[in-house]
């Protein structure tokens, strides 16, 4: 029973792990994250800003 649990425990951290990477994936500067249409997407705030100041000096 013990096993289960710590393999469970496992499982859940790598799941919550992967879904704090994902929203930063939206902030890397590439051709399609520097593209208008998926700036248009996000939210204004500090991210984005400095997203777009790279995308402005690449």
């Amino acid at each position: 029973m013990k096993k289960v649990i710590k393999s469970f425990i496992f499982v859940m951290a790598i799941v919550a792990l992967g879904a704090c990477n994902k929203g930063n994936a939206d902030y890397e500067i590439n051709d399609k994250n520097c593209a208008t249409e998926h700036l248009k997407t996000l939210p204004e705030d500090a991210k984005r800003d400095t997203l777009v100041e790279g995308c402005m000096t690449r």
